[in-house]
């Protein structure tokens, strides 16, 4: 092969002795670079017109002796091409996108709404179809809170009604009923009005073992009168449905209700961990209006699957552990054992146990149970009848309430003393869940440790009493019995 002249710009490589080495073909590569003098780090590069014309001439070449261009070849036109600039373009935006709707602690921006989740915080959700709208009870509550904000996230339509009776956790990203009361047929959402819904969470009760014992008519009133009313609502929503010439108008597929482990009462040792063929044993008004409420719910699928024709909503109520975390009201003293003691250990006070504090609680994380709820309420029936199920919502994990106290003490850096009186009659001395058909059933067990989710809530707490300057919430400074939740 003809060395190239000294007219392509090539010169041969002279060694340190000076003695001429072998030539060899130049490439646009070696192109010459000679070192301004008076600036080193300057570089003066060869003519662009001739380094062009190499580069043309190497091209020739290279395609004659390979018969044909090369991989490297077509991968050095890509570069160059309009269209590896507008994918790389793409690709960069991406990732822009992907930072910026991601915070540091890992959490993610959501579809609606202003609540950022972490990816645990919403596994298995998926995320809402065009059309797809929650009617939620309760949702201005503790838990009800978290579950729109967790439906929000994913991009469902969501409409609260609450009485505002169990909490104030108001999102303006929902639209309000407010205040509804569900134990009211005309509180109910106007069927026909062009509101549409396709799945419905029942959350709205009256929560205490405590008060119920002492006001039992309440919780008939509103855990199975006010459950009644909103089964029957949503079957004559359905059938108004398949009557309707509306085409925008949709079915309710599915209806998820809270229920309480409360049912299972003080059981036989030989029964923990609790499986859901427990058998009922709840030992207050309160434990007794969410099993027959579960009984509602058996019947409401059994009319649809006897009609013939039309839509059937199938329906899961979830039996609930002792539930903690943010949003939980620490001025309510029927509200859960934890709120209680990290409200006491944030001002120093007493942490007050009734009995010797070794009975045992399951303590389930708030964000869990929401993403329980939804979970419950997507999964997608392959029967053409409409189902019932149940199922406990739970860590299957439990902690004395001493270690409980002991815990909450050094989460608050707090000087507390444990304070132990006599325990309340009642009260359940050993609670252990069994999550295992949860698990295979709802493709559901919790990701948050009762101890994580008691740091996150401790957190809230500190937050809360900093972002309100000198705040101090109602303390009752008597005995401050805590009314253990029978969850």
């Amino acid at each position: 092969m003809q060395r190239p002249s000294s007219t392509d710009g090539f010169h041969p490589i002279k060694s340190k002795n000076s003695e001429e080495q072998p030539t060899r073909e130049r490439s646009f590569f070696d192109r010459p670079v000679s070192y301004d003098d008076a600036s080193p780090s300057s570089l003066e590069i060869g003519d662009t017109d001739d380094a062009n014309e190499a580069w043309s001439d190497m091209q020739v070449r290279h395609s004659q002796e390979a018969g044909g261009a090369s991989l490297i070849e077509h991968g050095l036109n890509f570069m160059r091409s309009t269209q590896f600039f507008v994918i790389a373009a793409v690709v960069i935006f991406l990732l822009i996108v992907a930072l910026l709707t991601t915070t540091s602690q890992g959490a993610v921006a959501p579809i609606r709404g202003e609540a950022y989740l972490t990816t645990n915080e919403f596994a298995g959700i998926r995320i809402a179809k065009p059309d797809e709208a929650v009617l939620i009870t309760g949702g201005l509550g503790f838990i009800g809170s978290h579950v729109v904000d967790l439906l929000l996230h994913r991009g469902f339509s969501v409409t609260i009604l609450d009485d505002e009776s169990n909490g104030h956790n108001h999102n303006r990203f929902a639209k309000e009923l407010v205040p509804h009361d569900i134990t009211v047929v005309g509180d109910l959402p106007e069927i026909g009005n062009g509101s549409s819904f396709t799945h419905v969470i029942h959350l709205a009760a009256a929560i205490s073992v405590a008060e119920s014992m002492n006001d039992p008519d309440k919780y008939e009133r509103i855990n199975y009168g006010g459950s009644e009313k909103v089964f029957n609502w949503i079957r004559n929503y359905n059938q108004h449905v398949s009557q309707s010439e509306d085409d925008a108008a949709t079915f309710i597929h599915k209806v998820t209700a809270a229920s309480s482990a409360a049912v299972y009462g003080d059981p036989d040792p030989t029964l923990l961990p609790l499986r859901e063929t427990a058998p009922y044993g709840g030992k207050s008004p309160y434990a007794d209006t969410k099993f027959r409420m579960e009984g509602l719910m058996r019947e409401f699928v059994a009319k649809q699957n006897e009609a013939s024709g039309g839509p059937k909503a199938s329906a899961v109520a979830l039996r609930f552990f002792n539930v903690f975390g943010p949003r939980q009201d620490p001025k309510n003293p029927y509200s859960g054992v934890i709120s209680l003691f990290l409200e006491a250990a944030l001002h120093d006070k007493d942490i007050t146990v009734l009995g010797d504090g070794e009975m045992t609680r399951d303590f389930v994380y708030v964000k869990d149970v929401a993403r329980a709820i939804v979970m419950s309420l997507l999964q997608e029936s392959t029967d053409n009848e409409a189902t019932f199920d149940n199922f406990n919502v739970c860590t299957g994990k439990s902690i004395t309430i001493n270690t409980l106290a002991d815990q909450v003490r050094q989460k608050m850096n707090s000087s507390s003393d444990v304070k132990h009186l006599a325990p309340r009659d009642g009260d359940i001395r050993e609670s252990t869940c069994n999550s295992e058909k949860a698990a295979k059933g709802l493709q559901f067990t919790s990701t948050v440790t009762q101890e994580e989710g008691l740091e996150n809530t401790a957190m809230w707490f500190r937050e809360q009493s900093t972002n309100s300057g000198e705040r101090k919430l109602e303390y009752q400074s008597h005995t401050q019995e805590i009314f253990f939740k029978s969850l």
